[in-house]
């Protein structure tokens, strides 16, 4: 699949290859089928008998998406199974592809991992990945102070399941956190950081643990400039 992806990225231009940000999302989903006897099918989360596929893209912010890697599952695979691997696949095809530009890897906080970190450092990507929220997060975003907290604006409105309505802005705050301090030294990364994003009512501030839904990372300690529109997260809770 890499040299069909690369051939025709060089003959159609599907893919810029001058200096424009580079998107490669990955994402999983589960795809329904119908009868037992087909390899592979099983319940997953969904509760459906089905296929659970990844799938990686290419995109900018000019250029439509671009599939340069997949990968065909049963449905009972977690959505993060084996994504550090595939990641690390769809980025050698992108590198192929000739696009040297800087990369950008967005995910769910189902592909949030050390391998999954380790994957994007290993070929100079920074990456904007949601967490799951768990004690330490909630505390990071507690120590926040009120005037850190920075407007933004979606371009497009978002529904928010909880508050049943659509918003199209928001709040957004810098800070560094370490992650993966249970594994081992060699599989730690340092420092990198964190940007939760939160509805700006005064009720969902209180509440802002809850409310995180992003984390913007660097390759490395220094501040990640991406504005809060080039995350690919599509709800205000990002994290399942």
């Amino acid at each position: 699949m890499r040299a069909f992806t690369c051939r025709l990225a060089a003959h159609t231009g599907l893919v810029p290859t001058g200096d424009e940000v580079v998107f490669v999302d990955i994402d999983s989903k589960v795809k329904p089928v119908y009868g037992p006897a087909k390899q592979g099918t099983s319940f997953g989360y969904t509760k459906q008998r089905g296929l659970h596929f990844q799938i990686v893209t290419v995109k900018t912010s000019t250029y439509a998406p671009v599939i340069v890697a997949t990968r065909l599952r049963k449905g009972s695979a977690k959505s993060g199974k084996g994504c550090a691997s595939l990641l690390r696949e769809a980025m050698a095809t992108v590198r192929t592809m000739g696009i040297t530009a800087q990369i950008i890897v967005r995910a769910d906080s189902a592909h949030f991992s050390h391998k999954v970190v380790a994957a994007c450092r290993a070929h100079g990507a920074r990456f904007s990945l949601a967490v799951a929220v768990k004690k330490k997060i909630r505390q990071a975003i507690a120590a926040i102070a009120d005037d850190a907290w920075t407007p933004i604006q979606y371009t497009t409105s978002v529904w928010d399941a909880e508050e049943k309505r659509w918003i199209s802005d928001a709040e957004i705050a810098e800070a560094p956190f370490t992650a993966f301090t249970s594994e081992k030294k060699a599989s730690r990364h340092g420092p990198a950081h964190r940007a939760p994003r939160q509805a700006p009512e005064p009720r969902v501030r209180a509440r802002g643990a809850e409310r995180a839904v992003q984390c913007l990372a660097g390759a490395s300690p220094r501040p990640c400039t991406c504005s809060g529109s080039s995350t690919r997260s599509t709800t205000p809770t990002g994290a399942r």
